[in-house]
């Protein structure tokens, strides 16, 4: 705890029979302090202790990291709430959605994972300059000076300016960037004697009912961004209402359907070029005015959710649709990427051009080889289906401030191994086994490229249903 903090918890004993219900902020100190774990350099996490009830008027204080020598700062948060409740001794928290990932804790409040935050030196400070008043809100006041601050922790080689009262920083990195993080253990005023390394305890104390959306910077000084970033190698941003999460919700759910549509057309027309009747599959993909089409559904499900979706969600949507059903002259057209799986032979499966793909009909094992591009589509459909839906979930857990763990639902689940991209493997394991894949084309190691490319095709796209502002 700084001398500040101390000195004001003093002064406050003694205006507290004169003002028993006045709240204020300032007598609490930073607990724990992680950058890096479980080989996630990106797994960020601060911790406030509250030392007397009441401390939770925390709204618009600020999370500021420094650099080692202390010559820039970077404000990582503008704490958008309250904390309730706010009990003595309790804990409140800031993190980034990656410490949430690995922890499975959701953290009071988020911010942005930042190279500002560095593990091996540096300062984290929090607070608000004042008394026993609210903070300014909004803050206009300068992050760079330390004395603004209720508490700051300087660690590792860290060489730059201490805030007073402070006698030396922590010899310490910020975590040894695998289970522990560097944790107060004593109140001295120097933070070399105060702080040592212990397993992490991520821990989520509660938030009061929102009245603004996060306020949030990736650049020093100056506080920019108003949502929270999926990061990781997801695109796009939560929503910060329940109309526009429900919209980005049901245009993946559209799209998703959508796609798999198209492929089980793709599939209809390639086994009507196996058969030597070529098929038009326009009709099937785009639709002839019945409404029955993979297209024609697409837009009756957007039209339906235009209502709660803002207009860049809806721009977003008919951007994505006109790539989507573009012909193959589209390289991210779904008509192009069917030469993917109908990819061995020389017979078209669409003479017109309109869509890529071929069949091989003089093979002796021919239709072995057409029933694993069958199988290869409709698997990479359920793919995209599957990723989807983890987004979907990972939306509404970020938006309810609840943890989710979008990697075990989309890449490895350590317990049921049933996340998106074990299930498509499994399905590779089973196709693997009939021995029917004999063409070069889709042999396992490009059957695996193209879950992995349909994977990064969706995590690019997810902007389209949750774009940043």
């Amino acid at each position: 705890m700084s001398s500040r903090t101390t000195v004001f918890l003093a002064a406050l004993v003694l205006l507290l029979p004169s003002a028993p219900c006045r709240a204020v902020f300032h007598i609490a100190d930073i607990d724990e302090v992680n950058s890096g774990a479980g080989g996630d350099p990106n797994a960020q996490y601060v911790e406030i202790r509250m030392f007397l009830g009441g401390q939770g008027e925390v709204k618009a204080t600020r999370l500021t990291a420094f650099n080692c020598t202390g010559t820039s700062h970077t404000v990582l948060l503008e704490v958008p709430n309250d904390v309730c409740p706010a009990a003595p001794s309790g804990r409140w928290t800031m993190g980034t959605t990656n410490w949430a990932t690995l922890t499975g804790v959701m953290p009071d409040f988020i911010f942005p994972a930042s190279t500002a935050f560095a593990n091996n030196c540096g300062m984290i400070c929090w607070g608000a300059p004042g008394g026993i008043t609210r903070p300014q809100d909004p803050p206009t006041w300068d992050p760079g000076v330390l004395t603004n601050y209720v508490d700051c922790v300087a660690y590792g080689s860290y060489s730059g300016p201490l805030q007073p009262g402070d006698a030396a920083p922590s010899a310490l990195p910020a975590g040894d960037q695998a289970t522990m993080s560097l944790q107060r253990n004593t109140d001295s005023g120097n933070d070399s004697l105060d702080f040592g390394l212990a397993a992490r305890s991520p821990t989520f104390n509660g938030t009061c009912p929102p009245t603004t959306t996060t306020t949030t910077t990736t650049t020093t000084t100056t506080v920019t961004s108003t949502t929270l970033a999926f990061g990781d190698d997801d695109t796009g941003c939560v929503p910060d209402t329940k109309p526009l999460l429900k919209c980005g919700d049901g245009l993946g759910r559209a799209f998703g359907n959508a796609i798999r549509a198209v492929i089980k057309c793709h599939q209809k027309q390639a086994h009507a070029a196996f058969a030597g009747t070529a098929i038009d599959d326009e009709p099937c993909e785009t639709g002839t005015g019945t409404g029955k089409s993979a297209k024609e559904k697409l837009d009756a499900a957007i039209a339906k959710l235009a209502s709660m979706c803002s207009s860049q969600q809806m721009s977003a949507a008919s951007a994505e649709e006109t790539t989507l059903f573009a012909p193959q002259t589209n390289s991210a057209s779904l008509d192009a990427q069917n030469g993917n799986v109908y990819c061995d032979g020389t017979t078209a499966v669409d003479p017109s051009g309109d869509d890529a793909g071929t069949v091989d009909v003089a093979a002796a094992d021919a239709k072995n080889k057409l029933k694993c591009a069958d199988t290869v589509g409709l698997a990479l459909g359920k793919l995209a289906v599957a990723v989807i839906k983890c987004h979907q979930k990972a939306a509404d857990a970020r938006f309810a401030l609840k943890p989710f763990g979008e990697e075990e639902c989309e890449e490895t689940d350590p317990v049921k191994h049933k996340a998106a991209h074990e299930k498509y493997s499994a399905t590779m394991d089973k196709l693997d086994l009939t021995a029917i894949c004999t063409q070069t084309c889709l042999s396992r190691p490009n059957r695996d490229a193209l879950g992995t490319n349909v994977i990064s095709q969706i995590e690019a796209a997810n902007q389209v249903a949750y774009p940043c502002p």
